[in-house]
């Protein structure tokens, strides 16, 4: 029994260890420097170093504004933002940005497989002797967040219930008749969320 537990944490370190792998990076600080380097995402952190062969080092909100990483021809950039007047700021994608921007923040704080599993990787595989099969945790949990430049704090529109999305989303632009209408009709559905965005930003506001 005891081979058996030894087998399983050895082939689960090894699924392990291909993730997480360090990307081209540009890390931006508070006080207005930046360095490239190389960095990974862990936990609301971030695993800098400057070049491939150094230690990295761990650094968080306190110091870091943002970080801009670039793998295989496409450039993601995350930020420090603060969700809400009680958590700390959380490192969020930002997939469109305007007078509303749009966020992505991956893993839910009360999930315990986003606790154990990095959310910023992909899940890994795992192999079990038993069974001889593969499995694999399902992915991390995504929100999306928006905020218009004159809000305190970003508005999560699909956090809660599920059929809220639309309801979230319609509110949040309800100084847009077209929006309303397009999600009303159902015309435009959540997943064209980034899209309804660069509208409101290229369209509405121009009105």
């Amino acid at each position: 029994m005891k081979q058996l537990y030894k087998t399983i944490i050895i082939l689960l370190l090894i699924s392990l260890k291909s993730y997480s792998q360090a990307e081209e990076a540009i890390i931006y600080f508070k006080d207005g420097d930046s360095i490239k380097g190389f960095a990974a995402l862990k936990f609301n952190k971030i695993k800098f170093k400057v070049s491939q062969d150094d230690k990295p080092d761990t650094w968080d909100e306190e110091y870091v504004k943002k970080i801009m990483l670039f793998d295989s021809g496409t450039t993601r950039t995350f930020e420090y933002v603060k969700l809400n007047s009680l958590d700390k700021p959380k490192l969020v994608e930002i997939i469109t940005k305007g007078e509303a921007t749009l966020y992505k923040k991956f893993g839910s704080d009360f999930s315990l497989t986003d606790q154990v599993y990095n959310p910023y990787d992909a899940p890994p595989t795992v192999y079990n002797p038993q069974t001889k099969s593969y499995s694999q945790p399902s992915e991390a949990s995504q929100f999306y967040y928006i905020k218009k430049q004159k809000d305190k704090y970003p508005t999560c529109l699909n956090c809660g219930i599920l059929n809220a999305r639309r309801k979230n989303t319609s509110k949040f632009f309800a100084d847009c008749d077209f929006i309303v209408k397009k999600l009303k009709g159902y015309k435009w559905v959540f997943e064209d969320i980034k899209e309804i965005v660069e509208f409101y930003n290229d369209i509405c506001l121009g009105e």
